[in-house]
This record gives structure tokens, sequence and C-alpha cells, in this order.
């Protein structure tokens, strides 16, 4: 019988009493050496004991509360007899698979770790109130019920102002946008361009960029960043790059967007810095005691905390927070916890200790290599690198037309350096059928132009490729060089590329931007990263997948998302894997120097 005082919890899903052990449904058998023997379920934070036996802490810290021994052996058993089970131990249980716990509404299968930010952010199932509660409207229910009550909810057309998109929360907005008629928005519909996808490394769909004066930007509520998980109640968590884009672009009179913001960094005071020297004498049969960690929004080497019992916890002057600097004389004030470990494990007798502290203690930031590292980039498929999966062999043609000297060539172009939307190669947006090339049906919308009668269009401005363009119309004998385009279009309209299209361009049409960026007071630089050669989509470049608000990165605005970073400093990010990636990233100090290709994303 479930008890009284049982909710659903956020971290689970599951029901069980506020200070309960979490319930997960697991996926496969799981081997019994993770196996808790107070709840007989995979283990829960473990924690060891003095006795060399491993429980989840809420089922251990229960369990002494009515008797003070070991379950198992008997033995006597207090706080002081316990700790954390090693990383390993932990990262093993971590990757257990697990079952969404929403299952008539969500069929999803993802690692334990993984499933507290499904459940709060992706989960179909996952129960939302209405937009509209703040007006009165009492509905509850499951995320994908959500769209259709919001067409009949009695409070839809009642405005209480624009609820706002919060920092570190989904939340869902609603646009409204003018009639259908394409006179009344004559370039852009929403006013935004997207990137990313499922089938992209970056897997989720994010804003690029705000179209100046477009519906998006004229509403004021979202910025280049924000995730888009669900648009007039279609799914797009699981939806491709070329699927997201239909989706935003069909037309309904008010746009619900259910978007999700990084959290903002918060501004964090000057503080006073106090540097101490501790000598710490070690202890035969008794362990140094310091757990060491590295800290994201800073470099170096910090301690995490003091185990119990241990020289460093008996003596009291070392404190969770403090970085080391030195030990025995040697600088690890840039180094890695692994290094420290090694120099103190090396040292037999005496260590002594440089640390710096902060008026203000802070909770240690645990470095970790995941995709929401902060970083960012696009794509760059060099010739030197392996190709990513996305990428697709692009044909050079060298096209030879006869022509009338006083014939135009009949096709309309877009791109250039510091063109509209950044800086890309020439290519054809639209093709006249009477003209020179239309009437040879040699070239399509979007072929890309290399050269023109010998004269390279590469790295040119618009107008400078333009001017070449008219003086070789003059010529009897065309003489083109183009790639063909990787999309094309048969519409009447002017073929507009995607970001798709750019992501498999030959690293002869990128054009490289170089980004200087200074750390902010929390030593954060405000992006994070995907990609790397240990890549689940292959290997691939090192791409920007979100830009945090507030930070360094938003503040410069130059730095876009789905932009792949290809040096940082003298560091190359070329054939790294991600964690060196990030490790990279967060050990470069002083102004940070970033060499990017940046593609224009796609305008929906």
């Amino acid at each position: 019988m479930m008890s009284l005082g049982a909710t659903v919890c956020p971290t689970c899903g599951q029901f069980h009493e506020l200070h309960g052990t979490h319930l997960y449904d697991y996926y496969q058998a799981v081997d019994e050496d993770l196996m808790c023997q107070i709840c007989l379920q995979p283990l829960v934070n473990p924690l060891d004991t003095k006795c060399g036996h491993t429980y989840c802490s809420r089922c251990l810290k229960n369990y002494l509360k009515i008797q003070k021994q070991c379950p198992i052996d008997r033995l006597p058993l207090t706080p002081k007899d316990y700790q954390p089970s090693s990383i390993l131990v932990r990262r093993l249980l971590d990757k257990l698979l697990v079952v969404c716990p929403n299952v008539d509404y969500c069929e999803e299968v993802l690692t334990r770790s993984e499933l507290e930010a499904h459940l709060i952010h992706r989960c179909r199932g996952a129960v939302m109130r209405c937009i509209k509660s703040g007006l009165g409207c009492v509905f509850q229910g499951p995320r994908s019920a959500l769209q259709s009550h919001l067409w009949e909810c009695p409070y839809r057309d009642q405005h209480a102002g624009k609820n706002p998109v919060l920092d570190g929360e989904v939340s869902t907005i609603e646009i409204q946008r003018p009639p259908d008629d394409r006179a009344a928005v004559p370039v852009y519909d929403m006013g935004l361009s997207i990137v990313g996808g499922c089938d992209t490394p970056l897997i989720c769909i994010v804003i690029q960029e705000i179209i100046k004066g477009g519906i998006v930007d004229q509403d004021g509520r979202l910025l280049p960043g924000d995730q888009i998980l669900e648009v007039n109640g279609e799914d797009l968590t699981q939806a491709t790059h070329y699927q997201s884009r239909n989706a935003l672009a069909q037309y309904f009179p008010v746009c619900r967007l259910t978007v999700y913001r990084e959290r903002a960094e918060e501004v964090r005071p000057i503080e006073k810095e106090e540097i101490l020297k501790i000598t710490l004498n070690k202890v035969k049969n008794r362990q140094l005691g310091i757990k060491l960690v590295g800290k994201r929004s800073g470099t170096g080497v910090y301690i995490l905390s003091l185990v119990q019992c241990s020289t460093a916890a008996y003596d009291g002057r070392l404190k969770p927070d403090d970085r080391i600097l030195e030990i025995n004389g040697q600088d690890v004030s840039y180094g890695t916890q692994e290094q420290a470990a090694h120099i103190i494990q090396s040292i037999p007798d005496r260590v002594q200790f440089v640390i710096s502290r902060t008026s203000r203690p802070q909770t240690p930031d645990i470095i970790r290599s995941t995709s929401s590292d902060p970083v960012k980039t696009g794509a760059s498929f060099n010739c030197d690198i392996p190709e990513s999966p996305l990428c697709k062999k692009c044909n050079e043609r060298l096209i030879t037309v006869a022509k009338n000297p006083a014939e135009s060539l009949g096709i309309s172009v877009a791109g250039g350096l510091a063109s509209v939307h950044g800086d890309t190669p020439i290519y054809i947006t639209n093709i006249n059928s009477a003209g020179c090339l239309g009437r040879t049906g040699q070239v399509k919308k979007g072929d890309v132009l290399l050269s023109i009668g010998g004269t390279s269009l590469l790295h040119l401005t618009h107008a400078e490729a333009v001017n070449q363009l008219k003086i070789q119309a003059e010529t009897k004998l065309l003489m083109l060089k183009i790639i063909e385009g990787p999309e094309t279009s048969t519409n009447l309209d002017n073929f507009v590329p995607s970001w798709l299209f750019w992501l498999k361009m030959p690293r002869m049409c990128q054009l490289y931007k170089t980004i200087t960026l200074l750390r902010s007071p929390s030593g954060s630089l405000g992006f994070s990263i995907v990609g790397g050669i240990d890549s689940s989509h292959g290997t691939l470049p090192i791409f920007v997948k979100s830009i945090v608000p507030g930070t360094s990165a938003a503040t410069d605005a130059r730095l876009k998302c789905g932009d792949m970073i290809l040096n940082v400093n003298e560091h190359s990010l070329q054939l790294v894997t991600h964690s060196k990636a990030v490790e990279i990233l967060k050990h470069v100090h002083g102004a940070v120097t970033l060499v990017v290709v940046s593609w224009p994303g796609t305008i929906v």
C-alpha cells in the first residue's frame, strides 16, 4: 500500500516518501555487485562503510536512525564510519539504462543520470500547468495534452501581459502572427534562424539569430541560444533539422512555443583572497584525506572535501573550496587534480601546501566532459580531417558556354564576405530559363560559384563578386567553375540555403573568423560545446551548442550557436576528443582567442 506521504519525485518520476530512496524501472538486469543489501535495488548515491559494505545513502541513513550498526555484519556504525563510494562505481550506476516512468505517453530509454533532465524538460508525459493558470485556469495534465487544452482553454482570449521566458526552466509562450498574407510578411515569417536537430551533433533545435524587425524580435522574449522543444503541439526534441524547419514554417494565428533557456550566470562580487601556507605530516596507517576536484568556474585544483578521521580533518586548517597553488614547491595553479594527487602520493612524509582562500566560500562546480560544458561551434569539414557523417561529397564541375557578348548570364546570386547573413561563398538563388545559363540546364539553384573566367570568386564581397560576373558576361566564351549545391529548389521564389547546406561545404569554401573573449567574473566564457573525434555521430569538429545569457560570449554577440571552433589561442581543436576540447577551453587564461567557422542558420 502506498504511504499517504508519497508524492511524485522530480528526480525519478515515481511515487515515494519525501526522504525515501529513488525508484527506477531498469531496462536491463543489473549486476548483483551494484545492488543495495537493504532495498535490494541498484544503488542510489552509494555509501561505503568502514567494514566494506555499500548501501544507498538514504537506505543506510534511515536504517541507522533505528539501529546504529551495519545491516550485514552488525558491527557498530556511525556517520563517521562511511563515505561516498568511488567515482568509478558512481559512473557505472549513472550509465544504467532506465525506462521513463510516464509509459502511457513516453517510450524513452535513457541513462539513469539523464532521467531527471528528461522529466523536467522533454518528457511528453510530464505533468504541466496551463500557461493561463495565472488567470484562473486549473488544468493540469501531461505535456502532450497541453497544446490541445490551449485551443479550448476558457481563458485563451484573455491576456494578463506576456509571460516571460525564465532562465533555467521550460517556458511556454504565445506569439501573435499577422494574417496568412505573404505580402504582410515580405521576407521572413517567424523572423529567426535555427541550427541543430536530432540528426546533427547539436541534437536539439537552437535559435541562432533573431532577425531584426521580425515577429519574434517585435515580441522581444526569445534570445539566441534558446532551445525550442515544441511548436504548436509538435515535439521537436526528436525531430530532424528539416522536420523542425517545416514545423516552424507552418502558419498558425497564434504560435505556441515551448522553449528552454540556459540559466543566466550569477553576478559574483569581488572577493578578498588570502594566501596560506599549511604543512601536514603524513601519519602511518592513516590517510592524508584530501579529496581534490576541478571547477567549471575556474582553472586549477580545489579541495572538494576532507575525509573524516583523516590527518587533514584532524588538523582542521584546510577547508573545502581552498585552491591549491603549490605542493612542496611545485606549481599546480593551472594543473589537474590527477597531477596534484600524484605529487601528494609521491611525497613520503611532509606535505607543504600553498593555498588560496576567498572570503566567501563557494560550492565546487565540478568539470564534467559532457555536452552541457560551456563552449560553441559550427561545422567545418577540413581536408585533413576525416569527413563527418553530415558531409556530402561535393561535385566540382567546369562549365563552358558560348554566348552573345550582349547577352546577360541570366542568374541571381547571393552571399559573399559580410553579406546580410554572414560570410558565405557566392551561390545561385534564381535562374532565368531564357538566359544564357538557363538554356543550357547545366546549373541549378543552390550551386556555389568558385570562379568565372579563371578569376576566383571565393573570399570576395557580394559587390566584388557581382562586378566580376558583369565583366565576364561580356565575353563570347563563358567559363564557370561550380560546386553542385547539396540542396536546390524548383519553385519560383529565390533559393535560401539551410544550415545543413553549409555544413556540407568543403574546406575551400570556409571563411575563418577570429573572436577574442574575456572570461566573466565567475571564470566562464559562457558557451557549451559538442562534437569531437569520439562523438556518437562519428568524427566531428567541435561545435558551439548553446550560449548562456549574461556571459562574455552573449555580450560580445559574435559567437553563434552552430559555429565550429578550430583553434583556441595556440591550441588546435581539430582531431581532439570532446573531453580534451573541454580541458583546453577550461585551462586557457587571460584573453581567449577563438578561430571559428560560422555558417548562417536556417531561416523560418
